[in-house]
């Protein structure tokens, strides 16, 4: 079913300023109505979240992670973090690495989806395609 939204806030964690920049093009071109914000490590990620949970603004609907964060607080821990602060917020893991550990142990922590980082741009747009059809489209986000 089709969800008509005049804007989707969404947050995007991760610390490589290209896959910001190709996640930027490609909500862009694919998700128009999406507004994102950028976090490049975990405690940009948090401020943000507290921030606009508290004022009541913007929060995000959808959030991506990038779990190759700066080691002071990695990903798996921004993660488990969400998981007792916002524990309706959908979090969508976007990573390089795509080991069967990993991937386990980000669904054990309560992820959503886990999608491997496309090698091309062809491929991510394709991503971003089934992220609208799935999260935007298919299901009602809280």
């Amino acid at each position: 079913m089709f969800h008509q939204r005049s804007s989707i806030p969404l947050l995007v964690v991760d610390k490589n300023k290209d896959h910001q920049l190709l996640i930027g093009y490609c909500l862009r071109t694919k998700i128009p109505q999406a507004e994102p914000t950028f976090a490049a490590t975990t405690q940009e990620a948090l401020s943000f979240l507290r921030h606009s949970f508290n004022q009541k603004e913007d929060f995000p609907k959808l959030l991506l992670l990038d779990l190759s964060l700066p080691k002071t607080i990695h990903g798996f821990a921004l993660l488990k973090e969400i998981r007792i602060c916002y524990p309706l917020l959908p979090v969508i893991i976007l990573n390089t690495k795509q080991d069967q550990s990993l991937v386990n142990r980000a669904y054990q922590l309560g992820a959503h989806s886990f999608m491997g980082k496309p090698l091309n741009l062809e491929e991510w747009e394709n991503h971003f395609q089934m992220i609208k059809e799935y999260w935007l489209w298919t299901v009602t986000l809280s």
